[in-house]
C-alpha cells in the first residue's frame, strides 16, 4: 500500500497529473535529472501524488473504475459512439500548479522535522502549512473580498487558494492513512496526586529559604487547584485578574457557604473579544484539598508583601502575565518527588511526563467528579460555564460586576462539583 498507484485513481474526481508534468508546473521548465535537489523534489512530488490516491480506498476506485468501463463499452456497441466523444476531457493545457502542488511539497518537507511523540511531525502538525500558506495566498494576489455567507457571528469567505481544494485535502488525509496518528493525552489528576503535591510542596515551602522559590511553591499549587477545581484548561488559568479577586475575596469567604470566585478575563477557546468570566471554587471540599491555604497565601504575597492590587495574578517582576509553560518543570520536579517518596500515589511504571498543566486538571477534574456521583447536570454546568446560557449577555462591554451579579445565581450548583473531590 502507498508505493504504486492503482488502476482508476485517475479517474477519481481530482485532477491527476505525473511527475514531470507537476515539476514543469511549479518552475516553469524541464528537470535537470543529474542535479540531486531536482531529483529529490520529484521523489517528493511522487510522494504526495500517491498521498492524493490513497485517500480513497482500493475498492471504491476498482468499483468506480469497472462501472466506467462497463457503461462505456455497452454504450458504444448500441451507439456507435467512441470514447473520445463520450468522456469528459483529461488533462489540462494550462502552464500552472492548479492543485497546491507546491503547498504539498512543503508540507511533506515539514512532516521531516522531528515530533514531540514521533520521530516525524505528525499529520495535524505537518498540514500547519496550508494555514500560512492560505494567509499568505490572501494577502496577495489571491484575496477575495466576496462572502458566501454572513451572519452577526460568523462569515464564510469565499477562497480561491489551491490548498482548500478537493485535491489538497486528500492529499492530506492519504498523508494521514499512511503515517498514522500517535495520540497523548494527559494523565489526569485525582484528588489522591493533589493532596500528595500539597504534602511535598508543603515541605519544600516550609525549608525554602530563598523568597522566589516559595513563591512559585505557592503559585504552582495555586495553579493546580484553579485547575483542577474550576474545570479550566491550562491556558485559561493565568488570565485570573488580581484586582477582580480581591474585589469579592472578602464577601465570597463570609458567605454561608465561602467560596472564592475566580475572574478571569481575556479571550476563551471559541469566543471573539475580550471577556470576563466569574467561576466559583470552593473552601471546602470532601477530601479537604487545601485551596485556601495556598490561595491565601498567594494573594497575601501580593497584597501584603509585594504591595500589588491590580495587573494578573500570575505575573512576573514586570507585572507580565506568566504563561502555564513557566510552571510545566516544577510541576514535574514536585511529581516526581511525590512518586518518589509517597508511597501508592503515582505508580513507578507511571512516566510523570505524562502530566501536564495543560489538561491534567480538566480531565481529572471530570473523572473525579463523574467517580463521586456528581449529576450529569452539575459536570455539563460546570464544563460548560463559557456558553451562552449561563453566561448570557457577557459581551466585551459587560463590566465584571455584572457578570458576577448573572454567576451568583448559579453559585450553589457550580460549587456543587469541586465539593465533591
Amino acid at each position: 500500500m502507498f508505493q504504486q498507484g492503482r488502476d482508476g485513481d485517475h479517474l477519481m474526481g481530482v485532477p491527476f497529473e505525473c511527475d514531470l508534468c507537476h515539476y514543469r508546473n511549479m518552475r516553469k521548465k524541464n528537470p535537470d535529472f543529474s542535479k540531486p535537489r531536482d531529483a529529490y523534489l520529484l521523489m517528493v512530488i511522487r510522494r504526495a501524488n500517491l498521498d492524493a490516491c490513497w485517500a480513497r480506498a482500493s475498492s471504491t476506485v476498482g468499483g468506480n473504475l469497472r462501472r466506467a468501463v462497463l457503461d462505456n463499452l455497452e454504450a458504444a456497441v448500441r451507439t456507435g459512439l467512441e470514447g473520445s466523444e463520450m468522456l469528459p476531457q483529461l488533462g489540462w493545457p494550462k502552464l500552472e500548479d492548479r492543485v497546491g502542488m507546491a503547498g504539498a511539497v512543503q508540507t511533506l518537507t515539514a512532516s521531516l522535522r522531528e515530533g514531540k511523540y514521533a520521530g516525524h511531525l505528525q499529520p495535524d502538525s505537518a498540514r500547519r502549512t496550508r494555514s500560512w500558506w492560505n494567509n499568505a495566498y490572501g494577502a496577495g494576489s489571491g484575496y477575495v473580498a466576496d462572502s458566501i455567507f454572513t451572519n452577526a457571528d460568523k462569515k464564510v469567505v469565499e477562497s480561491t487558494s489551491p490548498l482548500n481544494g478537493e485535491w489538497y485535502t486528500r492529499f492530506i488525509r492519504g498523508l494521514r492513512l499512511r503515517q498514522g496518528e500517535i495520540r497523548k493525552q494527559d494523565l489526569p489528576f485525582t484528588s489522591k496526586i493533589v493532596l500528595a503535591l500539597d504534602k511535598i510542596c508543603e515541605i519544600k515551602w516550609r525549608w525554602a529559604k530563598d523568597v522566589k522559590e516559595k513563591s512559585d511553591i505557592e503559585d504552582l499549587m495555586s495553579f493546580v487547584l484553579m485547575e483542577f477545581c474550576a474545570d479550566l484548561r491550562g491556558e485559561e488559568v493565568p488570565l485570573l485578574s488580581l484586582k477582580g479577586l480581591l474585589t469579592f475575596w472578602e464577601d465570597t469567604l463570609s458567605a454561608n457557604t465561602p467560596y472564592i470566585m475566580l475572574t478571569l478575563h481575556g479571550r476563551f477557546k471559541g469566543e471573539t473579544g475580550l471577556r470576563w468570566h466569574c467561576i466559583p471554587i470552593p473552601v471546602k471540599t470532601k477530601s479537604a484539598l487545601p485551596i485556601f491555604k495556598w490561595i491565601g497565601r498567594a494573594v497575601h504575597r501580593r497584597v501584603n508583601i509585594e504591595n500589588r492590587h491590580i495587573g494578573w495574578f500570575f505575573a512576573d517582576d514586570q507585572g507580565k502575565r506568566r504563561k502555564m509553560s513557566y510552571y510545566e518543570p516544577m510541576l514535574q520536579d514536585h511529581l516526581m518527588s511525590v512518586q518518589e517518596n509517597i508511597e501508592g500515589v503515582i505508580p513507578n511504571s507511571i512516566d510523570v511526563e505524562g502530566f501536564s498543566l495543560w489538561r491534567s486538571g480538566r480531565s481529572g477534574a471530570h473523572t473525579e467528579a463523574t467517580n463521586n456521583n456528581v449529576p450529569e447536570n452539575v459536570i455539563k454546568t460546570m464544563g460548560r460555564w463559557r456558553v451562552k446560557e449561563l453566561a448570557r449577555g457577557t459581551n466585551p462591554a459587560l463590566p465584571m460586576n455584572q457578570v458576577y451579579l448573572r454567576v451568583s445565581n448559579a453559585v450553589p450548583t457550580l460549587l456543587a462539583f469541586a465539593s465533591s473531590f
